[in-house]
């Protein structure tokens, strides 16, 4: 059958832009042209024909090599990539209303010619005047590190989010640089999760995430293949389930989750905070909160004595506690003489003005010998 004319080709787009149709745009640029065609707008991608994993290739542009042609447009810029195997790619890209579009043709050795340029251009045009893809904005990253920091949303920019959702914080705590793949490991989480997942890389330690789903431990799961969790290097902190206006309040509890985690227990990769008891109530150890100021009065006074003897005041009083306030049973668990433990016990109520005798302060001892392992673990005193 004769090739439609170029002419007829892009009357063909125009239709198909004008539905809405990006996909079916694509599908026809790969018929017509061959390779493999990706359009992309902040955190949306489509492509054509898709693949399980869209070539590394499209997000280091750092490995490109720029190509010595003259393009029939002066807005398309040609490259190759060598890394076990040769790539060429055409690229076009266009700022609509503040976002960057981005159009490109992926292929093997073989050339490019002047009708995928030309092609290529047109098609770029086009999508300038399309919807943009259906959760597409330049703001997501903007809103989700404000919710982060405690700044509810005003707004929720209609479509982006989904209604409801888990907040969810991932920390590298090694040195492995595995959040710096920020665009790679976008297009997968993408790509895995489509319209139920938004995302944020607030720096290269810290992924921010607002995902729907039925089953959130199976979320967690799949984000642990997906960013590739490995020996103590990544954790990660879950919410529990609000709206998307409230996303400063779980985006809030997954962090809290994540930095208790991370000071509690080292074995651990996951964190749900409905699992994480006092802590749920208690902010520590996030700067400036009331318990941040209790800690600091409270180990101040203890800071007075040596490091040998605080370090024996300190493990005693969480003795003292575990044990249920049990003067013989803590001795029996120190291996120490039972008025030992007694002396200990009444340094430490005369350093905090305390009474063991009244529930309040019994209560103040327990929750001190939660936090004091943290505030040991966070600050390192020596």
């Amino acid at each position: 059958m004769e090739k439609e004319s170029i002419t007829c080709f892009q009357y063909k787009l125009r239709n198909l832009a004008c539905d809405g149709e990006i996909l079916k745009l694509l599908k026809a640029l790969h018929e017509r042209c061959g390779g493999q065609w990706v359009y992309s707008v902040h955190q949306n991608y489509e492509v054509y024909p898709d693949t399980p994993e869209l070539s590394e290739a499209f997000f280091y542009p750092e490995w490109w090599k720029r190509r010595v042609v003259r393009p029939a447009f002066p807005g398309i810029q040609e490259f190759g990539w060598e890394e076990g195997r040769s790539f060429h790619f055409i690229h076009s890209s266009q700022t609509v209303n503040g976002e960057v579009r981005h159009l490109l043709q992926i292929r093997g050795e073989e050339e490019f010619t002047e009708e995928d340029h030309v092609l290529l251009d047109y098609a770029c045009i086009l999508t300038g005047y399309m919807k943009a893809l259906p959760a597409a904005s330049e703001g997501i990253s903007t809103l989700m590190g404000n919710a982060y920091r405690g700044i509810r949303p005003e707004t929720i920019p209609e479509g982006v989010f989904p209604e409801n959702g888990y907040g969810i914080v991932v920390l590298e705590r090694g040195d492995k640089g595995i959040l710096k793949q920020q665009g790679y490991l976008g297009y997968r989480l993408h790509r895995s999760f489509r319209k139920c997942l938004r995302y944020c890389f607030l720096d290269e330690t810290h992924l921010l995430l607002f995902v729907s789903a039925d089953n959130v431990m199976k979320v967690t799961e799949q984000l642990e293949e997906i960013i590739g969790f490995g020996d103590d290097d990544m954790i990660m902190g879950i919410s529990g389930l609000y709206s998307a206006a409230e996303m400063d309040q779980a985006l809030g509890e997954a962090r809290h989750s994540v930095e208790v985690g991370n000071l509690t227990d080292m074995d651990r990769t996951v964190f749900f905070h409905c699992e994480l008891g006092i802590f749920r109530i208690l902010d520590y150890p996030k700067p400036g909160s009331p318990v941040n100021r209790l800690m600091d009065q409270m180990t101040e006074k203890l800071m007075e004595y040596p490091k040998e003897k605080r370090d024996a005041l300190s493990d005693t009083m969480c003795c003292f506690v575990k044990n249920h306030y049990n003067y013989q049973k803590t001795a029996d668990a120190m291996y120490a003489h039972v008025n030992t433990i007694r002396y200990r016990i009444s340094l430490l109520e005369n350093l905090w003005s305390c009474d063991l005798q009244r529930e309040e302060d019994r209560l103040l001892f327990e929750v001190v010998s939660r936090l004091l392992p943290l505030w040991v673990k966070e600050t390192g005193y020596e």
